[in-house]
């Protein structure tokens, strides 16, 4: 088969057949130039052949060109394929039949020796597209204008990320706007030099009767030509190419080279232009946004050409931005997921994606073998790899996210595989676009695509490497999340990409070291660094899930297993998390007494300081004063003795704080203005410890602002709160806000009827204890809620609610700051008639302080209990001896709570009682 320039009346398509000439486009056949003619499967047969180049053409390939989703006989293919052998008549053994495989046209050597090559036709047709090209539109006007400036432009990117798909169109447009002849090329099995150069000459229509073509021929050959040669698939003869495709340009500068490949020639003409995958949605998008984006619309594009789809609502568009996400916006993948959607359903695709080389199979049957699975797709980019960088590729599977040079020579580089090796082996794999690269400032950073990680984990674990490379990685992640704990502020706000991308690192490996696989030891260590940075980062539902997990498997494992700083960095962690988390409180008491046992034994100092101060603020947090008091003692020696001078001033303020809720305001006043001087001067002390949940500051503010409150300078303790509010650092913004809210914000602001500032407050509360996963706070702040809806007059609802969060920290032993809101329950109740309730509430109460030292609202339970008696009087026969004697247990309560009041030197306290009292007088007097 030859191609010859036809005269102007021709079209440009026409191509040569022995004495015959076939016109692609307007679909004739013409022998000496009359129409010949030719039935239209016949027609289409040969136009499927003529087209193959000389490729062979399968028989299941020529029935889904010739008869699209219509099921015929194979007898059909030879009925036509007679008639048309009949037509050619002498010519008729250029079409040839191989058995058992297909057909494919006879190639004619040209006659004469010398090179020639042929413009204004395709000397190779360009391939059919398979599918309409979806969301190139930009990358096909891009590609076209650098193509009028540059002699070699290469397209590159991952495999199955479209370059051929988008070389062919940018060739089709060339052809048409620029009059270029263009050659297209397939060099997917062309393996030597030699190979290229004879695909490259044959389809520039160059022939001659050697056996080889040399590279100044072919150069001479297109010298002088307007062509465009389109070489597609060159990533496994890369340097072939790059020789050949210098010295055609050298030859003429006419001459427009385009190449698909996965990794760029490097040679000075070439411009490179990177094949970016298709746009997909981000995970909050919506229904309507969803579907606007090009990966969603190739999904939905690839259903329909199967099947008439039509999907059933948000839930399922939700699954398919899902699943494009998930397949990195890679057009081969999303239409292999998309062919599976007969099967499987959307939501059958989506489940079985944790598998998908073994999902996304079944590709069309005309593409080349290594674009029919995604497996098959990187098995070709695998296997063109060198020993040594298929390792690094396999061993960066542990990644799951981004990753620097520096993670990555910790983790993959041993004896065997050096930093040398890595600095090739990266560069390599960035270049064979089976890495990404991303810079951020100076810091580059590199990426595994989820599909090229799920298939170097494969390669990890068929190599035997996983739990090898795992552990590295594990260890890797523990010591990097240290320093991010420790840095300053403003280096962790530098390093806030870095600490996110360990926190999912350690994610990770957490997950690998306690599985089945992996290795509980080296978890436990890991667990360590990560809870800490989960409970800095205000995920604490978390954090306390997974130090249990790793508490849990260190009771498994022999005695001194991994070492006490670990253990106790575990324990301490979840003690901090529990009293925020879901408790129960009782078990953060267990805990930190663990901690602090273990460094007795081994003599840390630090550890010794933080268990004492966490079993201070347990055992405040359970309403048990005494034994708070105990522990705050005990911390102020500890302090005195082999403390630093910020641990004494904390010391001093501990004691006050419990003083404080012994009833002892005063005295508490005094020692905690007197810190906060002290405080103040150590601001930037080195030696200050960070290792307590709530700052210090904050704890000794708020109770400073309560005790103003209590002891009547209410204007200038609500003055008070929002700074102090202010005065929460950014850096210890949780759980101190959250603390700050509670415990002295929002109760002052109810109790001074301030409606409207303890609903601004509530509302903040809320959020950040939803945010952080504060699941007894916000517990709480629903109490508070409550208990302001209650103050606006919707008794009854508000009233069911309090009760039902009251139980639910009650029962998680959370009993601070809980006593006036326990009598406020009461005093609904009592409102409502339900007194043997709230008789049953304040009787419990009323022990409980009593029992465990909170008498700072000793005086509020009186109050409720003289409530209490009043409202059972008023349920008696008027001036009866019943109603007289309950009565005088009401004044009697409410002189109980004005004699503690005056004790406590609390005014708000007796102000309060002595207005009830008042109430009772004139009953009893009338």
């Amino acid at each position: 088969m030859t191609v010859t320039e036809r005269p102007a009346n021709y079209g440009t398509s026409m191509i040569d057949l022995g004495r015959f000439q076939i016109d692609l486009e307007m679909r004739t056949l013409h022998q000496s130039g009359t129409l010949v003619p030719v039935g239209s499967r016949a027609f289409d047969i040969l136009a499927v052949l003529v087209s193959a180049a000389g490729r062979l053409v399968t028989k299941d390939e020529l029935l889904d060109s010739v008869w699209p989703k219509t099921v015929v006989e194979e007898n059909n293919i030879q009925v036509h394929l007679s008639a048309l052998r009949k037509i050619l008549g002498e010519d008729r053994d250029l079409i040839v039949t191989i058995p058992g495989r297909g057909y494919q046209l006879r190639q004619r050597p040209v006659e004469s020796r010398a090179p020639a090559v042929e413009s204004r036709a395709f000397r190779r047709s360009l391939p059919l597209r398979e599918t309409r090209l979806t969301g190139r539109d930009a990358a096909v006007r891009q590609i076209s204008t650098l193509l009028q400036t540059t002699q070699v432009l290469t397209l590159t990117g991952a495999g199955g990320i479209g370059k051929t798909s988008l070389a062919i169109e940018v060739a089709r447009q060339a052809s048409n706007d620029f009059s270029r002849a263009v050659y297209f090329v397939e060099l997917a099995t062309a393996t030597t030099e030699d190979a290229v150069l004879c695909e490259v000459a044959e389809a520039c229509g160059l022939s001659t009767l050697d056996a080889v073509v040399d590279i100044a021929q072919l150069a001479a050959a297109v010298s002088g030509k307007r062509l465009l040669l389109v070489l597609d698939n060159a990533e496994h003869v890369i340097d072939a190419v790059a020789r050949i495709v210098d010295a055609l340009v050298a030859a003429s500068e006419i001459l427009r080279v385009m190449v698909t490949s996965r990794e760029p020639l490097r040679l000075m003409q070439e411009t490179v232009y990177r094949v970016e995958p298709l746009d997909v949605p981000p995970s909050h998008s919506t229904h309507a946004e969803i579907v606007q984006f090009s990966a969603v619309k190739l999904f939905l594009l690839r259903v329909n050409s199967i099947q008439r789809y039509a999907y059933a609502g948000c839930e399922e568009i939700h699954l398919i931005g899902e699943i494009c996400r998930r397949l990195d916006g890679l057009p081969l993948a999303i239409e292999l997921a998309a062919a599976r959607v007969a099967g499987l359903g959307v939501e059958g695709v989506h489940r079985f994606l944790h598998d998908r080389f073994s999902l996304l199979t079944g590709g069309y049957r005309t593409a080349l073998p290594r674009h029919q699975t995604l497996r098959a797709t990187f098995d070709w980019s695998f296997f063109i790899l060198n020993p040594c960088h298929q390792l690094l590729f396999r061993r960066l599977a542990v990644f799951s996210g981004g990753f620097t040079f520096d993670a990555m020579c910790a983790v993959v580089c041993d004896k065997k595989y050096a930093v040398a090796d890595a600095i090739g082996g990266i560069g390599d794999l960035v270049a064979k676009s089976l890495v990404n690269i991303e810079l951020e400032g100076p810091v580059s950073r590199y990426r595994l695509s989820d599909s090229a990680r799920a298939y170097a984990l494969e390669k990890l674990h068929a190599e035997g490497e996983q739990k090898l490379i795992a552990a590295r990685h594990a260890r890797y992640v523990s010591h990097c999340l240290r320093p991010c704990l420790a840095d300053s502020v403003a280096e962790q706000l530098d390093r806030e990409i870095d600490f996110r991308q360990s926190l999912d690192d350690a994610r990770s490996a957490f997950d690998w070291a306690f599985s089945q696989h992996g290795d509980t030891r080296i978890g436990v260590e890991l667990t360590a660094g990560l809870t800490e940075a989960l409970f800095d980062a205000g995920l604490i539902h978390e954090c306390c899930t997974r130090a249990e997990q790793a508490i849990d498997a260190l009771e498994e494992l022999p005695p001194a297993s991994v070492d006490s700083d670990t253990e106790m960095r575990v324990r301490a962690t979840l003690a901090s998390a529990l009293i925020y988390a879901q408790g129960p409180v009782s078990k953060s008491e267990q805990l930190w007494t663990e901690v602090l046992a273990l460094a007795g034994d081994t003599g840390d100092q630090v550890r010794h300081a933080q268990a004492l101060w966490g079993l201070w603020n347990t055992l405040l947090s359970s309403g048990n004063v005494y034994g708070s008091m105990n522990y705050a003692r005990r911390f102020q020696r500890f302090a005195s003795h082999r403390g630093t001078a910020w641990q004494i001033v904390l010391g001093d303020q501990l004691v006050a704080i419990s003083q404080h809720c012994l009833g002892e305001h005063e005295q508490a006043k005094l020692v905690l203005a007197n810190a906060m001087k002290r405080f103040d001067q150590l601001e930037n002390d080195p030696q200050r410890d960070g290792r307590f949940a709530v700052d210090p500051m904050a704890m000794c503010n708020g109770t400073l602002v309560r005790i103003a409150w209590l002891q009547g300078d209410t204007e200038a303790s609500l003055a008070l709160v929002d700074v102090l509010i202010n005065q929460v650092r950014s850096e210890t913004l949780e759980p101190s806000l959250t603390h700050v809210l509670g415990a002295g914000a929002i109760p002052l602001a109810l109790i001074s009827g301030d409606l409207e500032r303890a609903t601004r407050y509530i509302d903040i509360m809320r959020s950040q204890a939803a945010q952080n996963g504060f699941g007894i706070w916000l517990d709480y702040c629903a109490c508070l809620g409550a208990c302001r809806d209650i103050l606006d007059g919707q008794g009854v609802t508000a009233t069911a609610l309090l009760e039902e969060k009251l139980d639910a920290l009650l029962s998680r032993g959370f009993r601070r700051l809980v006593t006036p809101i326990i009598v406020t329950c009461a005093e609904a109740l009592i409102a409502q008639g339900r007194l043997a309730e709230a008789s049953r509430r304040l009787s419990d109460v009323h022990n409980f302080c009593l029992k465990n030292g909170e008498l700072f609202f000793l005086p509020e339970v009186w109050r409720g209990r003289g409530a209490l008696a009043q409202a059972e009087a008023r349920g008696l026969a008027p001036d009866s001896n019943a109603a007289l004697n309950k009565l005088a247990i009401a004044f009697s309560c409410f002189q109980e709570s004005i004699e503690l009041s005056r004790t406590q030197g609390a005014k708000m306290w007796e102000l309060r009682a002595s207005m009830a009292l008042c109430s009772v007088s004139i009953l009893v007097t009338r």
